[in-house]
């Protein structure tokens, strides 16, 4: 009756859940419609070869969100379709009939409607996957025809700068290009004037006179904020806060002052007829302005003690000097680049321009190794850190403008020019990166000193030691280095076209999972099933410890067998966290042992005797003929039993050294287990006396002795065995029990000191010494072997022969 019961309560709920599942694939085939849309559409305009980077760009920001949403519906139909698999399971096959069995007709018309559920689910799931993979396909695409337009315009040789024809042909369009500029702005001045009335105009005036007239001061009060004092001497968390702020206060000033333009510019209503001219004017001034920062707040110019790398002031003079040099020379190059797109200049005007550029950043950096080696003994006398780091600039600094010289002898102008702007760019980002990397380390390293204010605060606050504070500190400290070291690393590499998008369809992979075994595994479903796994262990621990400190401490049972039952519990919860793991990863034992069928051979053999141990850790923990405090004996090494684990068995020796016993070897070998059965211990004392003693003296010495000690038992009596009789001396045991065996030297001590007291006052204690024998004549026979063998040996062997 129950099992009919909860079989029509199973098919109930599976009626009431089915509409539900079965608009599943209506919505996502809605979906899926769309994503194939925008695919065709843009496979169609890739099909155009004329496509430009810009455009390339744009496809493949509507391709990215395409290849997220099919994984995600993908990923989300997973459950679903396993929920319904599950179904189809508990409903069964459809009887053949050839036995007669029959079934109800509800029963095959769920059957049904289960199956195409199934079927619609896993075709949309299907299609879903493959959508998923065109789009990565197309992206593949567009990234490839991106790199490829990158190289041909980075590579492509144009006139030498030394070409006469170059500048012949400069100088007949520049009159032309200079009219065209000086019209456009005219037109731009003359349509603002138009567009505004007298009193905005007045206004708009009275505006930017005051932005003018407020630079200055302005200037000045951020100069004093970023002062420091020469005679300091900070730490090195210090400095690189002190840099940043540099870095920000030179910067505050130029862009707030370009901001508050442009800000004119949108409340006036004023012609966006220059708006390119404009943002590439102000992205000059603040990077301009914020390159410049960095390097005074890195290199402190003036205040060595302030200065972070270990360089000479000439060398950090230099490259503060080659620094604003050249991304002046950048800035302004870019600047007059977009000014020339804007008006449409040619080719030679557009060739002289970066080429000039790329020679100005070439004689500036000439100038700047000419005086890093003029002052080369300065660096050494500094120490040898500075030595190496002057040496290691020289040499790229040389590498570099050999390479820009010959680009633009010999006629690849376009990448000398671009070759200079990322030699600001990654120049901009080690400098931030080194900066950062070093406020990593101390900031998280205060918190690891334990004298620091910082870090009593945060034990204090939290209430943990500073033991766990300095592990979460490094922890802490090396995922933010690492998260560093990538952004730098994709800052560096973006201009390259490798972008951080071109990653995603792997990470996208990764976390959406693959398929292991008939399950999908991926990063979230993992990090799930180690959440949960994590949360069972605790659990499991949660309940070993109460059962340990709280429960069992009240019950009758002796301490082995507490460890024991607190071990296999603590083994039963780790495969019941595991297995709860793997079950949500869709991993059964069976799927399992299928996935380790081929490896199953070498694992064999690799663990033989982790199983052995392991096998022989659980029938010692059943078996109990070892418990945890027992007093064993192992070959030559005995001592206490202080755990039983997994693999090996701790024993603590008597001189508090700790023995890893493997359970193998307790299982397979000889151990004497002093406290097994119950911990009574016998004590057995050896004496001689002399041929002169009364034995019957002796007994009741030895006996009454035993018997006076309070921690020797009555039962059984203390007995006194006669073992031996010499010529001069007469050997007696003493047999006595203890009730607790490991007080058994002590008590052995005590009755050693009484009864050799109760002997010596009888006279027993120093038995004679053993008898010597004496003969002259071998006395005289020796005098004359040792005379013989003191002899001249060539005698001896004349006398032999």
């Amino acid at each position: 009756m129950p099992i009919r019961f909860l079989s029509v309560l199973s098919l109930v709920l599976a009626l009431l859940v089915a509409p539900a599942l079965a608009q599943v694939p209506n919505k996502a085939a809605g979906d899926l419609d769309m994503a194939k849309q925008t695919l065709d559409a843009v496979d169609q305009r890739l099909a155009r070869g004329d496509l430009n980077d810009a455009v390339l760009l744009q496809l493949r920001q509507q391709i990215d969100p395409v290849a997220s949403q099919m994984n995600g519906v993908a990923a989300d139909l997973t459950p679903r379709i396993a929920a319904v698999k599950d179904r189809l399971a508990q409903l069964g096959p459809k009887p053949d009939g050839k036995d007669g069995t029959t079934e109800a007709p509800a029963v095959t018309e769920e059957r049904a409607t289960q199956q195409k559920l199934f079927d619609d689910l896993d075709a949309t799931q299907k299609r879903a996957r493959v959508l998923a993979v065109q789009a990565g396909q197309v992206s593949d695409t567009i990234v490839s025809r991106r790199r490829a337009l990158f190289a041909h315009d980075l590579f492509t040789r144009s006139s030498s700068l030394l070409s006469p024809g170059l500048w012949v042909a400069v100088a007949a369009e520049v009159p032309d290009d200079a009219r065209r500029i000086v019209t456009l702005g005219e037109n731009w001045v003359q349509a603002a004037y138009d567009g505004q009335s007298p009193a905005r105009r007045t206004a708009l005036g009275i505006l930017l006179a005051l932005i003018a007239a407020l630079y200055y001061p302005a200037w000045r009060v951020a100069v004093r904020f970023r002062g420091r004092d020469p005679a300091a001497k900070p730490s090195r968390f210090v400095k690189a806060i002190w840099a940043l702020r540099v870095m920000a206060v030179t910067a505050v000033v130029p862009t707030a002052s370009v901001l508050a333009v442009g800000l004119l510019v949108t409340l006036f209503d004023l012609p966006t007829l220059l708006a390119s001219i404009g943002s590439a004017l102000t992205v000059a001034v603040i990077g301009v302005s914020v390159l410049i920062g960095l390097a005074r707040g890195l290199f402190a110019p003036k205040s060595a003690n302030w200065r972070l790398p270990p360089i000479d002031d000439g060398t950090a003079k230099n490259l503060y000097h080659l620094t604003i040099t050249a991304t002046v020379i950048v800035a302004v190059v870019h600047f007059v680049e977009v000014v020339n797109e804007f008006i449409g200049v040619g080719v030679p005007v557009a060739i002289a321009t970066r080429g000039v550029g790329a020679v100005a950043v070439i004689v500036a950096l000439a100038l700047a190794l000419r005086k890093s080696w003029l002052r080369r003994d300065e660096a050494s006398q500094r120490g040898a850190a500075s030595q190496r780091w002057a040496t290691l600039l020289r040499t790229a600094g040389r590498v570099v403008g050999l390479t820009l010289l010959v680009s633009v002898l010999v006629g690849f102008v376009a990448f000398a020019a671009f070759l200079v702007e990322q030699l600001i760019a990654v120049a901009g980002t080690l400098e931030l990166l080194y900066v950062l990397l070093i406020l990593t380390a101390e900031g998280f390293g205060t918190l690891t000193k334990a004298q620091t204010p910082a870090a009593q605060a945060l034990s204090a606050v939290l209430g943990v030691r500073q033991e766990r504070i300095d592990q979460a500190a490094i922890l802490l400290s090396g995922l933010v280095k690492v998260a560093l070291y990538v952004v730098a690393v994709l800052l560096v590499l973006a201009p390259w076209r490798i972008e951080s998008g071109d990653m995603v369809a792997t990470v996208e992979a990764a976390f959406f999972g693959f398929s292991l075994g008939g399950a999908t595994i991926s990063i979230s479903s993992l990090l799930v099933a180690v959440l949960l796994f994590v949360v069972a262990m605790t659990a499991k621990r949660a309940v070993q410890r109460w059962l340990e400190t709280q429960y069992l401490p009240h019950t009758k049972l002796d301490t082995g067998l507490q460890n024991s039952l607190v071990t296999s519990l603590g083994y039963l919860g780790f495969v019941l966290a595991l297995g709860l793991a793997l079950a949500y990863l869709g991993l059964s034992f069976e799927r399992l042992t299928l996935i380790a069928g081929g490896l199953s051979v070498g694992i064999g053999l690799g663990l033989q005797t982790v199983t052995n141990n392991f096998v022989s850790g659980l029938i010692i923990l059943w078996e109990r003929a070892v418990r945890v405090g027992d007093w064993v004996e192992v070959g030559a090494e005995q001592g206490y039993v202080r755990r039983i684990n997994v693999r090996s068995t701790e024993i603590e020796t008597f001189d508090r050294a700790l023995v890893i016993m493997p359970n193998a070897s307790l299982m397979s070998g000889v151990v004497k287990n002093w406290v097994r059965n119950d911990r009574v211990g016998r004590i057995k004392l050896s004496f001689t006396v002399p041929l002169s003693a009364d034995p019957e003296e002796v007994r009741t010495a030895l006996v009454s002795t035993a018997k006076a000690h309070d921690r020797v038992l009555a039962i059984p009596n203390p007995t006194v065995l006669f073992t031996a009789l010499t010529e001069a001396n007469m050997s007696f045991d003493l047999i006595a029990f203890v009730e607790d065996v490991e007080s058994r030297a002590r008590i052995t001590s005590d009755l050693l000191y009484d009864i050799h007291a109760k002997l010596k006052a009888a006279g027993y204690a120093n038995p004679p010494a053993a008898p010597t024998v004496s003969s002259p004549a071998l006395d005289k026979l020796d005098a004359w072997l040792n005379q013989k063998l003191a002899g001249d040996p060539g005698e001896q062997r004349t006398a032999a022969e």
